[in-house]
């Protein structure tokens, strides 16, 4: 059966996958060329010119091309065209997601050729230091030098070149009142609850937490996880019920992560490694670890700060004596993939670690079912992963994203949610404590994709977390990277409860089932706060196993043309989306557009292009009918401005590689600290500017229409920094 299925796939991708003719340019660089300049100006990052500015001679970039493929046409249609016959849900989905993996490598080959043949020839010269490519999203990662970047840009096939800038964890962010109130309430509640910590014979002491060293001979052979065992956030999800009223506990689930590593073999997480063989004790790495950051072929994390550990644990830890019950789904098997090191990861690490979540080992059927992300960059529009969720999602993987810690004194700014995160095709979670209260460094919504889209959508307990590390287990730690972790366990139950369940199926259960949660702040439910609530893991997999599952049939379609209102062309690359839902379409070349799978209902379908005033309307969502939706677009005129000023310090010098983020747009200082930031949305816009060893400084600025307004930031010196491996050494008072 799964060979017949398999010779429909290139039958499939012929149907539905049409990849475009290109051409390149590598010939002749004219340096005085106005229209060469104009189009460098527009195709390439400003964070790629300030480094050849300061006098890098090669510098790292991502090199996006224009043509994509289709990700979510392809697997609705293999999907449908494979519903008629007598397949399981499994087939089925194997079969949609080596269709997506297809669709994506045929449209790299045929649009990547050109560029690899020329970045071959130009490495033989010395001019290129190194390149690579993927298929995930169509991409290249090259390092080389001005003229060899510029001549990338200018070739037909490719649409922007991006910085390979850095991709950090959401470290543990410590909010010492709140964690101090979580810690006595949860004494107060759960006594059961040892709090156990080190001395300095037994073990170490970091991150302001406590490590627990294991010793043998406190094994004991019990097989259940006793109530005393149960960690509090556990208990707050109601995840132990599910444990025990269903006997669910995500057996024969795989879950995903890209972090900092994981430390395979630990107590808590040896026997649920997919790579580990608990009948044999033989272990075969090649399916369930990959190295996206150093390369390495056994699973490790880093001593000085083990974030994934701690992050699995969460998801799944259990000691197979059922002691030390710190994971949500203890029955599920995970694989993992390093994509980040203590310093952070680039873009091209990360988009190497998605790429390799498709097919594990090189098979599809490695593919888990849901991959947990706690990890991000800035709060601005910034597509650099976005296909890498969006080839996930088609493939049947759930992608869960921390919303994002805000690690500086006060409550998180609102719109802070840190991309990827602030996708619209990422489920992104809030951190809560003991008491239901949103930890003040959880990062708000709204997204700036969508402003009427919950963000986060989910909340759980990410204040005061125990978990897994290297030498044993350690509490204290906080941040939205305990948080996810909750969702992506609460996942793996659904799934153990309902195999049949899609991506847009789980995620409505678990804003559906959760409990709404609301503040002085958000006084009503959803909020950009708190999104749907708290997760409910009890409810969530009630709903998935016990029949009330949406019914997909209950669902309609929309299909229409985006066009200019002037000249009645169809406008190419916009943005089709359904407001509070993660549906979108983006228009083809002559404009049109198909969303399906619709809830039913009033909906309201909001419609983005370049260039382009926003519109937006109410529809009628009929089951099982499909509405035409077309939309008239007109062209922004002077809606943008222009930011500038200087980043200084205390002392009115210059804080040269400033970053600058507003209103959705970024820039980097020169090394005298002067930025310049263009095309900002006109009107009140949020403003942060950021550099390494200082305070951020942040606040509204009111940009003008065609304008442009001049902005002093003045960053304060941060008391601690931290060392090549990890240690907070005090900085040195600042001279004048």
């Amino acid at each position: 059966m799964y060979k017949k299925i398999k010779t429909l796939i290139p039958i499939l991708l012929a149907m539905f996958l049409a990849v475009g003719s290109f051409t390149s340019y590598a010939g002749a660089f004219d340096n005085g060329n106005a229209i060469q300049d104009g189009i460098l100006k527009n195709k390439i990052s400003l964070q790629i010119k300030d480094k050849f500015n300061s006098g890098e001679e090669l510098v790292p970039v991502m090199v996006k091309f224009k043509e994509q493929a289709n990700v979510e046409e392809v697997s609705k249609n293999t999907i449908h065209s494979l519903s008629a016959r007598k397949l399981n849900r499994h087939e089925i989905e194997l079969a949609a997601r080596e269709a997506v993996i297809g669709a994506l490598e045929n449209t790299a080959n045929m649009t990547q050729k050109n560029l690899l043949a020329y970045l071959g020839e130009e490495k033989s010269k010395g001019t290129v230091e190194e390149y690579d490519t993927f298929y995930i999203v169509n991409m290249a990662y090259v390092k080389a030098t001005k003229e060899i970047i510029d001549k990338i840009a200018l070739m037909d096939e490719v649409e922007y070149v991006y910085y390979d800038e850095k991709v950090y964890l959401f470290d543990e962010s410590v909010n010492e009142e709140q964690i101090v109130e979580a810690f006595e309430e949860s004494q107060e509640i759960f006594k059961g609850i040892e709090i156990v910590g080190a001395d300095e014979n037994e073990g170490i002491q970091e991150n302001n937490g406590k490590i627990e060293v294991i010793k043998n001979d406190n094994i004991v052979n019990a097989q259940a996880a006793s109530p005393s065992d149960i960690e509090w956030n556990i208990k707050q999800i109601n995840a132990d019920d599910v444990w025990n009223t269903y006997g669910i506990d995500g057996t024969g689930v795989v879950v995903g992560m890209i972090d900092s590593g994981v430390t395979w073999d630990h107590p808590a997480l040896k026997n649920k490694y997919r790579g580990y063989n608990t009948s044999t004790g033989s272990v075969n790495h090649s399916a369930s670890w990959y190295d996206a950051y150093a390369g390495r072929t056994t699973p490790y994390d880093e001593s000085s700060s083990p974030h994934g550990t701690h992050v699995m644990g969460i998801i799944l830890g259990q000691e197979s004596t059922g002691r030390n019950a710190i994971g949500v789904a203890p029955g599920a098997k995970f694989i993992a993939a390093k994509g980040l090191g203590p310093d952070g990861g680039s873009s091209s690490n990360l988009i190497n670690a998605g790429q390799w979540m498709l097919k594990p080992g090189g098979s599809a059927a490695n593919a888990p079912d849901v991959i947990n992300n706690s990890w991000g960059g800035g709060s601005e529009v910034n597509d650099w992963f976005r296909g890498v969720v969006r080839a996930w999602r088609a493939a049947g993987i759930v992608p869960v994203f921390a919303a994002g810690n805000y690690n500086y004194p006060g409550d998180a700014p609102v719109g802070s949610i840190a991309c990827p995160a602030n996708y619209p095709e990422s489920f992104a979670v809030a951190a809560t404590d003991i008491n239901n209260i949103r930890g003040s460094f959880s990062y708000k919504g709204p997204s700036p994709y969508d402003r009427n889209l919950i963000k986060p959508e989910i909340s759980a307990p990410g204040v005061n977390i125990r978990s897994s590390v290297p030498r044993g287990y350690e509490g204290g730690w906080s941040g939205t990277s305990m948080a996810a972790p909750h969702i992506t366990g609460v996942i793996a139950l659904m799934v153990q409860a309902n195999p049949n369940l899609t991506v847009s199926q789980i995620e409505t259960i678990i804003k559906d089932t959760a409990i709404p949660l609301t503040d002085n702040s958000y006084p009503s439910s959803p909020n950009m706060g708190y999104g749907y609530g708290l997760v409910n893991a009890f409810n969530a997999v009630g709903a998935a196993g016990g029949g009330q599952v949406p019914d997909p049939n209950q669902t309609g379609s929309i299909t229409g043309r985006i066009t200019d209102y002037s000249t009645g062309n169809g406008i190419s690359g916009a943005s089709v989306s359904v407001s509070g839902t993660s549906l979108y379409a983006t228009t083809n070349y002559s404009g049109y557009y198909t969303i399906n799978d619709i809830p039913v209902g009033s909906q309201q379908v909001v419609v983005t292009a370049n260039g382009y005033q926003t519109i937006s309307g109410n529809i009628i969502v009929e089951a099982n009918r499909t509405l035409t939706v077309n939309g008239t677009m007109v062209k922004e005129v002077a809606q943008t401005g222009t930011v500038t000023g200087r980043a200084i310090n205390t002392y009115g010098y210059g804080v040269g590689n400033a970053r600058v983020s507003v209103g959705g747009r970024t820039a980097y200082a020169d090394r005298n600290g002067y930025f310049t930031v263009y095309d900002v949305p006109a009107g009140q816009q949020y403003m942060v500017v950021s550099a390494t060893g200082y305070y951020s400084a942040s606040g509204y600025v009111n940009v003008i229409a065609g304008g442009t307004i001049n902005i002093q930031a003045t960053l304060q010196r941060s008391f601690y920094y931290k060392n090549d491996t990890g240690e907070e050494i005090p900085k040195q008072p600042e001279l004048p």
